[in-house]
């Protein structure tokens, strides 16, 4: 019997199991027992009805609301319904239940195609030896899917931290930095909003992470108001651009893609189809935020430090006048200052950094390496 008949037989209703199963041969014998063999089928792999192949509600980190998810379980459906051939999906048998590892859009796909007419009766399984931390790692890792985005790569790593991984043997596994595990992890520490953002790609992971260290909460006003200031210059752009600029370079072209020569008109077309068309409308790119974009709040300085500042340096400057003793050969000064002065400048000097926007810290949008690192993959 081939793979493709398998789709086209006719199944029977799967009875209860007899037993709680915790492996895929003690599954399929619950699912036999009582004559219900059409449920079960075997060639060189393991068939099993779609019924009976569940989803354990969280296990998979993809969020099936987004766009991109949706459009690609209609793909993946679509082709189920050529018969086209996909690799067997990875089940876990967890307490009787039967659920999927590895292939959660495959098999919502395959449900979806059946509920339209698609004569898909059982799909191939493997069982995933090993445990939910390495089913978790097979989701990061697989290539044979639609790809994640980078915050939920991040719950990823955070979910096999909360199973006991350090870092650097999550980093091992996934084929990454210590680095960029720990990094990818500070995303989920960002407001939901400012993650958002991170998703549609519309600020880079390491400005966002350098904003939140530099400025904490507030920064979310930050990055959200240099958004809408993004969205208002387009809109403005939009408002501003004449359609027919849009379609300048369209009019240069015959249908074929030859140059026209001179002025000559299109004689393949009758005289009023050139304006038979709208102009179309400009396509804008899509917005993304630099540190060009980021307005970032200064701090007022207040008389009480400039009062301070002024104080600690004209006692600095007395005690250095006043025991300076001069080293011509080193070209070197030596000067003693009482502990209690050089702490108020430690502290003064301290207060005087948050003012400055280069403060200790590196700029805000300084491309780092150490926090780029495979962030944005």
């Amino acid at each position: 019997m081939t793979d493709l008949e398998q789709y086209d037989e006719d199944s029977v209703e799967h009875g209860e199991q007899a037993q709680l199963a915790n492996d895929l041969s003690t599954f399929c014998e619950a699912a036999v027992a009582g004559g219900n063999s059409g449920s079960v089928g075997e060639t060189n792999l393991t068939w099993l009805a779609l019924e009976l192949i569940e989803e354990q509600e969280g296990f998979n980190l993809r969020d099936y609301s987004r766009e991109d998810t949706i459009q690609h379980i209609e793909r993946l459906a679509a082709a189920w319904s050529r018969s086209e051939q996909f690799q067997p999906l990875e089940v876990k048998i967890v307490n009787g239940h039967c659920y999927v590892r590895d292939g959660h859009c495959r098999l919502r796909a395959a449900k979806l195609a059946a509920e339209r007419g698609a004569p898909i009766k059982r799909l191939p399984v493997i069982e995933l030896k090993g445990s939910d931390q390495l089913a978790t790692v097979r989701i990061l890792t697989s290539n044979e899917q639609l790809k994640i985005t980078i915050i939920q790569r991040a719950r990823g790593y955070q979910r096999l931290r909360d199973f006991g991984f350090s870092d650097g043997q999550i980093a091992v596994y996934v084929g990454r930095t210590d680095t960029s595990v720990r990094e990818s992890i500070r995303l989920l520490l960002l407001p939901e909003s400012v993650q958002e953002l991170l998703e549609k790609g519309i600020i880079k992971p390491f400005l966002a992470l350098d904003l939140w260290r530099k400025y904490g909460s507030a920064s979310e006003k930050i990055i959200l108001d240099a958004y809408e200031a993004r969205q208002k210059e387009q809109a403005l752009l939009l408002a501003t651009t004449p359609p027919s600029a849009q379609s300048t370079t369209e009019n240069a072209t015959t249908p074929n893609g030859t140059e026209k020569a001179g002025n000559e008109p299109d004689q393949a077309a009758p005289p009023q189809a050139e304006n038979s068309a709208e102009p179309a409308a400009p396509v804008l790119p899509p917005i993304r935020l630099t540190s060009r974009n980021i307005q970032a709040p200064t701090k007022r300085i207040g008389k009480k430090l400039i009062t301070n500042m002024t104080t600690t340096m004209t006692g600095i400057s007395r005690h250095m006048r006043e025991s300076a003793v001069i080293n011509a050969q080193s070209g070197s000064v030596s000067v003693q200052i009482p502990i209690e002065e050089y702490e108020r400048f430690i502290s003064i000097s301290n207060e005087v950094s948050t003012h400055r926007d280069d403060g200790g810290a590196p700029a805000v949008g300084e491309d780092k390496s150490q926090l780029n690192m495979s962030l944005a993959s």
